[in-house]
């Protein structure tokens, strides 16, 4: 029986294969024979503004010759500076004997990643003249810059795909038309998910691109599998046990039940909320789950949520008792595992056996928004609450929420907060508006008076403000060119990201940052900081610095529960360790609590995303001891930035930007006295000299309270200006040897 059905699969695959390439070489000979009328086609149309002639022609089982000319224009009476909502239009000029059918063609428009615009499928006007034929199809999503795709169906003819763009000022630019086999994602889009009511929900949902592909795949093969059947084969089966990785709240239990990638209306999904799973206060602690397990039938997809649970008490338990259902071969069950990809992979850890459940091919991410699902989401949010917005709401928040995105402020914004602009903002400015000037025949639209475009642009941090300002650092020229390479890389991935595009594996972003005090480690970790959160993968940003006097106790057990408030204080934020080489003297002894501190924090450096960067940071010499000694940490810090000393110029620039930025001025002469005290500074430094922090307290602790008692003892209204008498002082008076920057001592406790 196998073999028969191999034989019949292969002489159809045969067939089909003939078939397709017999129909291109028709297709190929037709363009050959009919291009003097295509030339005349195209030239009539010409002097159409905005429209794309594209010759089409087909040939029908009668052996008759049909050809048509396909034009298409995107928001035709619209202002084409203006990104909106607003019709297509296609219209096709039919050459032929017979007088066309209104429904002979059928249009549907896509993104590239397959988000549906629109479709006469439903919804369309079709007017006929003669042997023309004009659809005008309603889109209410709105039209931006980017790549679309054009599916038009004739009847039993085969399907034509029609890459377009729209640039800058909404111009179309048309490629090439191209034939379309069956089966093809194309044809599953255009036929079996017409009206199918999971896609449409899912399909135009935020961050959903891998898990619409997913969809498509999976309708795919199942069309494939139909045919199987027909020819008396078996179903090619896919693994459904399925990954889902989250990024916020966003990604719904509803959402789920839509994401039913076999499209079986008798497939449930089991929404399980791990949390649940397990409770002490109740006789039996399982009894839940054995409820759970007990309502899973056949076919059912199991889908388990709040995966941190399992790794608390009752979680080794809870993971056994599911293996074992998803086991048992007398019912056929899906197991889904849906959390951060961290969660999943930390459970994957401590329970390895779920492993064997899953490929490579399981994973699904509901990944980060675009500009494009971020604007799409707004206006169906307004259409929601029944505010209608005019062209001109619709272009500035477009262009606002584009801007946001280039400048990476609103990266880390969620549904949410494009819901508490409407509801707390437009709402209310809407409705005063309304309701001082009732018309009971006309009601008002939401207009740009409405709306607070400040909330958009807003004062967070832009990627471009926090590289201005660590540009406007002094010196730090490799440090600088290093961080603006990384930036640019981690933005690239998370475009990449957004269009669904694969990357290789997650990127960490430790660092190392060594040098001698005062060279701007700590100012440049803050930097860190606010790049990280305005690119999205740090939801806080702040600098939360520790050494080894915070982090080691004085008792067995005090250790571990340091860390374990220093790593929840610093989740989402930079872990910033200053003399971190004080952890761990190279020696291997276990009994030293610095070394349970290294193992604390390799937990969280191995995870791939933990909302989190560590690091390290000290002198040289010491930084590069600890690391040859302890090669397991040196992968995990992928970035080593060398601070250098600063030059005496660099100094004399630091303390001339302080006295500025409190509007003190030098006179000519305590100038020249300022910048040979400095050079005299730095010609007797010593190893453990404090660079910019020594210029400060110089600044702060000696030049200005110098000028202070000058002015106390001799009057004057000049409180500006600081005299070369000052500078003297205080540099006597603070002797520079004096505020040597001392390394600490390694302190702490050992078992």
């Amino acid at each position: 029986m196998n073999l028969e059905n191999e034989l019949c699969e292969e002489e159809f695959e045969k067939m089909l294969q003939d078939f397709i390439n017999k129909e291109f070489e028709e297709t190929n000979n037709d363009h050959d024979s009919d291009d003097n009328q295509d030339d005349a086609d195209t030239h009539e149309e010409d002097d159409e503004p905005q429209k794309d002639i594209l010759p089409m022609r087909n040939r029908k089982e009668t052996g008759r010759q049909a050809s048509y000319t396909l034009s298409v224009c995107v928001l035709e009476d619209c202002d084409k500076s203006c990104f909106c909502s607003g019709p297509v239009t296609v219209h096709f000029d039919i050459q032929g004997d017979d007088l066309p059918d209104t429904d002979r063609f059928k249009c549907f428009i896509y993104t590239d990643t397959y988000y549906p615009m629109c479709s006469s499928y439903k919804s369309s006007e079709v007017y006929r003249n003669g042997m023309e034929l004009s659809y005008e199809i309603p889109c209410s999503h709105i039209w931006l810059p980017g790549k679309y795709i054009l599916l038009v169906r004739d009847k039993d003819e085969p399907l034509v795909r029609i890459n377009f763009q729209l640039d800058e000022h909404l111009h179309t630019e048309f490629s090439e038309p191209m034939l379309v086999e069956d089966l093809s994602i194309e044809d599953v889009l255009t036929t079996v998910l017409q009206g199918d009511e999971h896609w449409q929900y899912l399909s135009v949902r935020p961050g959903t691109i891998q898990m619409r592909q997913k969809m498509l795949e999976r309708m795919q093969l199942r069309c494939y599998n139909d045919l199987r059947e027909a020819l008396g084969s078996g179903f090619i089966r896919s693994n459904r046990n399925l990954l889902i990785c989250t990024r916020n709240k966003d990604l719904t239990e509803y959402d789920l039940h839509h994401f039913r990638i076999d499209f079986s209306h008798s497939l449930s999904l089991e929404y399980v909320d791990c949390s649940m799973l397990y409770d002490p206060a109740c006789n039996n602690p399982y009894e839940h789950l054995n409820d759970t397990l007990l309502s899973i039938s056949s076919d059912d997809i199991v889908c388990l949520t709040n995966l941190s649970a399992l790794l608390s008490t009752g979680g080794k338990v809870i993971v056994r008792r599911l293996v074992e259902k998803v086991k048992d071969t007398t019912i056929r069950k899906s197991l889904w595992l849906c959390g951060t990809r961290q969660e999943i992979l930390t459970l994957f850890d401590q329970f390895p056996s779920l492993k064997e459940f899953y490929t490579d091919d399981s994973w699904v991410e509901h990944g980060p928004y675009s500009a494009f699902d971020m604007i799409q989401a707004f206006f169906q949010m307004m259409q929601d609450e029944n505010l209608t917005p005019s062209l001109a709401v619709m272009d500035q928040v477009s262009r606002a929420i584009i801007e946001g995105y280039r400048q990476c402020r609103l990266v880390s914004w969620s549904l949410s907060d494009l819901r508490h602009i409407i509801t707390d903002s437009i709402r209310p400015r809407y409705l005063k508006r309304a309701m001082e000037d009732i018309d009971i025949e006309v009601l008002p639209i939401v207009s740009p008076e409405d709306v607070d475009m400040s909330l958009f642009t807003g004062s967070a941090d832009t990627l471009e403000d926090c590289l201005g300002e660590l540009n406007k650092m002094v010196g730090l020229e490799q440090v600088k060119q290093g961080i603006a390479t990384l930036a640019n890389n981690t933005r690239f991935f998370l475009e990449r990201r957004r269009r669904g595009l694969p990357t290789s594996g997650n990127v960490a972003y430790h660092a190392i940052f060594t040098g001698n005090p005062g060279t701007g480690k700590t100012t440049v970790a803050r930097m860190l900081g606010r790049i990280y959160h305005s690119l999205g993968l740090l939801s806080r940003g702040e600098v939360i610095a520790a050494d080894r006097t915070r982090l080691v106790g004085r008792y067995i057990g005090e250790t571990e529960e340091n860390m374990k408030a220093v790593l929840e204080e610093a989740r989402g934020n930079v872990l910033f360790i200053d003399e971190a080489y004080n952890l761990y003297d190279g020696s291997g002894d276990r009994k030293d609590f610095g070394a349970r501190v290294i193992d604390s924090l390799l937990t969280v450096l191995s995870q791939p995303d933990p909302d989190m960067m560590v690091i390290f940071a000290g002198y040289e010499k010491e930084m590069d001891a600890m690391l040859n000694t302890n090669p397991g940490l040196t992968g995990r810090f992928p970035y080593k930035y060398r601070f250098s000393d600063y030059s005496p110029e660099q100094l004399m620039e630091i303390a001339l930007r302080l006295l500025e930025r409190d509007a003190y001025l030098l006179t000519d002469e305590a100038s020249a006295v300022l910048k040979d005290s400095i050079a005299q500074t730095y010609k007797s430094r010593t190893t453990n000299f404090g660079n910019a922090r020594w210029v400060e307290q110089f600044v702060r602790n000696g030049i200005i309270p110098a000028m202070a008692d000058r002015l106390a003892a001799t009057p004057s209204d000049d409180y500006q200006h600081i005299e070369a008498s000052d500078i003297r002082r205080a540099y006597e008076k603070f002797n520079p040897k004096a505020t040597e920057l001392k390394p600490r001592q390694k302190v702490g406790f050992s078992a």
